[in-house]
């Protein structure tokens, strides 16, 4: 955690004042002194209630039933975007820290401080350059509908965020100083008169758009940036070495458009549809480039010479346009005019003609300008390509099953091969892998599922031919529980002739799925057809993890030690069949669903489960929070490249003691035992959460193309992420915490000097002080206050009695054995800059909270349908909105 100085928190404070001052004279424009005095009463009372009565209501609550729709509009409005304001400042204070810190040689965590670290602790440049060529970092951006924030709103905010950046200089005039206010004010306004939310559900290419974005607007700007620090770094480090060739050691992916798993709307023409989009944005791009370049590049012949290579490729062409001695025009304009007409079929070629024109520059004295915007372009060719990003498809197992249950079943094979015993399944799969006959009918006509299947696999290999295998080269099958389950999957990759071209990933889910996939894995890695399918592929092996729903299963103890244990175990299971492997992190944004410092996830992990290569999802929220303002994308990425270099090039060798391993297994079945008895089987449970949270609520709200649940079902089929979503909005936030209180005092209880092993494994093991520092964040962020008013929309007083009860003696439970632990008299003492934000804020969302509560009782007293109903649903959804802003996570 940052700790600012005094200097830069009195900074801080000038901006959230500065902020704040030009959202009132908003206000006051917008709807006068009595709207602006209305905001600043609740304010007084909410500051007044976290003083006085934390755990009570207040005036707050008499004043907030006391109004009508126009008033709490106004309301939710004033503080939603104080918050997005807030959010804006507080970044810039971490900006203004970090390049302190970088400007006294005291930053960490960045690729520079481990590239120093490995250089003094004897890395030589050969072993430098055999540690980068084996590290490769892929984060994927996917389209989870946890993000509440439209795009239009997020593109002001960083417009402001770009006007606040020059606030500070001291250099600026009197009338540029007002010039800026305008600016900002002017911003402010259109937020003001900006709906926040979405006022239809978005189409899957309108979540295309989104990643599109933060793609071409910061993230291959920042990667490229990332690129050129850690060449300054090898430079400086390995001095008289060649670093200006690094290999793709950062790259992104994208479920947008590819991930079909319990959305419908996902069909094999839209997945087409993306990787058109995809390119058509990455041409754009480049066009503007080579443009610049074709304007700067004016380089004459009467002044230097060029390469024979590129004097042959412009040799006999005519350019009535352009000078001719200008040949780098020339051939430049060459390139626009073919890539404008679409003439280049792969990035490669693209790359080609992009490196005559660097290789003529460097031999003819132009090694300044080959380093700069050319440099540049060729860096986000080679990374990114024609495509901008390759799509992973993702599509549950248990449609594949069914699918080939019917085609087995159609073509009279087999009555019910889904229900065979799993090694039979297996025998008959590889034999069907081997056969060369057809599997898949010219026209299928079964049913409307499984035709679905036949057509993802088809459009997968006619987008390969008509794009290059690079455009898709993961398949993953979620819900993966047993080796046929991958099996099907290189079945029907080979029916479609791609089985050498993707790589075929299970993702393992719940807590039991966990437990398997070691032994799933040695079954396939003793398949013969599903080994040469590995030689093929490099013998590498990509194994999804799923973090959401393994929380949503066991709680947050047995899923982040189950997670933990299935890694290690992978690992040894991959090295004992000399595979390597690749971990694809399912990691959400929120602490319940995996979130948290991407840097010390990777560092806590199982040493042998890292081997250079990695993927990591970026979700939701995630993506606007860390990529839309550079400089957070460039630390995030440093941090990052930080924790993957020191793990590898530096691992910890020490095994955990087998004592604390025992520990975490007592830990993890209480905590599961804990947390199952409360979720799955307190009778009324479910009635509890559908009442006392907007669940019901935010599945109306059209902030993703996926459906809240993955089918027809009872609780098992809702997804984590509203599940999540919706306790962090009545700020319960069970997922991250419920049983984790009765686990510890249960082992301290039964195990003398249980505590002192506690502390003991916080203070010296990277798993257990993340896993508990983590759980301490939430604790801190949830408010049992807060939450009761939430649990009295519950009808049946017994059953919120009994449910209230037990979350707010568990949250106690948990709260002091966090703090016993950590050696602390309260949460995060150790942290006070997250402290002070989390008091900060509290008094800001507390209003929301309020005002949702009494939206929600008046909104289910009305039946749907009718115009009073619609509009009391939308101002909810506006609250959500606001909520999230303040809690800086949705789920």
């Amino acid at each position: 955690m940052l700790e600012p100085s005094g200097d830069h928190t009195s900074a801080l404070s000038a901006d959230i004042k500065y902020l704040g001052n030009l959202l009132g004279v908003v206000i006051r424009e917008q709807h006068g002194e009595e709207a602006f005095d209305l905001v600043e009463k609740v304010r007084a009372q909410a500051k007044a209630r976290r003083v006085n009565d934390p755990n009570g209501t207040g005036e707050l609550l008499e004043t907030i039933n006391g109004l009508n729709t126009d008033a709490m509009r106004v309301l939710i409005k004033a503080f939603s975007n104080y918050f997005q304001l807030i959010n804006i400042a507080e970044d810039q204070q971490r900006i203004r820290v970090l390049r302190s810190r970088e400007a006294r040689g005291a930053l960490g965590e960045s690729i520079d401080s481990a590239l120093r670290q490995l250089a003094e602790s004897g890395f030589t440049a050969d072993e430098m350059r055999a540690l980068l060529q084996r590290l490769r970092v892929r984060l994927v951006m996917t389209a989870h509908p946890s993000e509440a924030k439209r795009k239009e709103v997020m593109i002001k905010l960083r417009h402001i965020a770009q006007m606040i950046a020059r606030t500070g200089s001291a250099e600026m005039l009197p009338r540029e100083r007002r010039a800026l206010e305008i600016a900002v004010s002017e911003e402010i306004e259109e937020l003001w008169q900006t709906r926040p939310t979405r006022a239809s559900r978005p189409t899957v290419i309108d979540e295309v758009d989104f990643g599109v974005y933060f793609i071409t607007s910061s993230i291959m700007d920042v990667v490229l940036d990332l690129y050129g620090d850690m060449m300054m770094s090898l430079e400086q480090y390995y001095p008289g070495e060649d670093w200006s060739v690094l290999p793709p050691l950062v790259q992104y992916s994208s479920w947008i458009g590819g991930d079909r798993d319990g959305n419908p709307n996902v069909t094999a023409d839209v997945t087409l549809e993306t990787i058109q989009t995809l390119r058509n944005a990455a041409r754009e791009l480049y066009l503007n480039e080579i443009a610049f370049l074709r304007d700067h590049l004016t380089h004459s012949l009467d002044e230097i010479g060029v390469s024979q290579a590129l004097l042959q490729r412009i040799e006999g062409m005519q350019f009535p346009d352009r000078a001719a001695d200008e040949v780098y025009r020339q051939f430049i304009g060459q390139i626009w005019d073919k890539l404008k007409a679409d003439g280049y079929a792969r990035s490669a070629e693209l790359l080609a003609d992009l490196e005559v024109i660097d290789e003529s520059l460097r031999s003819n004295k132009g090694e300044f300008v080959a380093r700069g915007s050319l440099w540049r372009l060729i860096m986000k060719v080679r990374l990114f390509g024609l495509y901008l990003v390759p799509l992973d498809i993702r599509e549950d197992a248990r449609l594949h099953r069914a699918a080939l249950d019917e085609l087995f079943r159609v073509y009279g094979q087999y009555d019910s091969f889904d229900k065979l015993p799993e090694e039979e399944k297996q025998a008959i799969l590889t034999d069907e892998i081997r056969n060369p006959r057809p599997f898949f009918p010219v026209e299928p006509h079964f049913s409307e599922a499984t035709n679905r299947i036949i057509s993802t696999w088809r459009m997968i290999a006619k987008a390969h031919r008509r794009y290059g295998t690079r455009v898709i080269n993961s398949v993953i099958a979620s819900m993966s529980t047993t080796p046929s389950d991958t099996l099907t999957m290189l079945l029907l990759a080979r029916e479609v002739g791609i089985e050498n071209d993707v790589d075929l990933v299970p993702l393992f889910e719940t807590i039991d799925d966990l437990k398997a996939a070691p032994a799933v894995m040695e079954a396939l890695f003793t398949n013969p057809e599903y080994r040469r399918h590995l030689e093929a592929r490099g013998i590498r092996q990509q194994v999804m993890l799923g973090y959401s729903d393994s929380n949503k299963d066991g709680g947050y103890l047995a899923s982040n030690w189950n997670l933990y244990v299935a890694q290690q175990a992978l690992a040894e299971a991959c090295a004992k069949h000399n595979v390597n492997l690749e971990l694809f992190h399912g990691r959400g944004g929120s602490i319940g669903r995996g979130g948290g410092p991407t840097n010390r996830a990777i560092q806590a992990q199982p040493p042998a489960a890292f081997g250079g290569n990695v993927k990591i999802t970026e979700q939701g929220e995630v993506i606007a929070y860390r990529y839309s303002n550079r400089a957070i994308a460039r630390r995030h990425l440093h941090q990052v490249m930080h924790a993957v270099l020191l793990s590898l090039g530096m691992p910890v060798k020490a095994d955990v003691p087998a004592e604390w391993r025992v520990t975490l297994d007592t830990l993890s079945e209480l905590g599961a035992e804990e947390y199952r008895r409360f979720v799955y089987e307190t009778p009324g449970f479910i009635d509890y959460w559908q009442q006392a949270t907007p669940i019901n609520e935010l599945a109306r709200m059209p902030i993703g193309s996926r459906p809240a649940k993955r089918s027809k079902g009872g609780f098992e089929s809702v997804r984590a992420i509203p599940w999540m979503f919706s306790w962090m909005q009545s700020r319960a936030i069970i997922p991250s915490w419920f049983g984790v209180g009765y686990a510890l005092d249960t082992f301290c209880r039964q195990h003398d000097g249980g505590l002192e092993l506690l502390k003991t494994m916080y203070q010296e093991w990277a798993f257990f002080e993340t896993l508990v520092e983590n759980v301490e964040l939430d604790l801190a962020k949830a408010d049992m206050g807060i939450a009761s008013l939430y649990a009295s929309l519950v009808q049946d007083e017994a059953l919120r009695s009994t449910i209230f009860t037990q979350l707010k003696e568990e949250h106690a439970n948990a709260c002091s054995y966090i703090c016993q632990i950590t050696g602390q008299k309260q949460l995060l003492e150790h942290s006070p800059v997250m402290q002070v934000s989390i008091e900060r804020r509290n008094p800001y969302v507390d209003p929301l909270n309020f005002i949702q509560v009494a939206l929600l009782r008046r909104l289910r007293s009305l039946p749907p349908g009718t115009n009073d109903h619609d509009v009391l649903l939308n101002l909810i959804l506006a609250t959500v909105n606001g909520i999230a802003a303040g809690m800086k996570t949705t789920g």
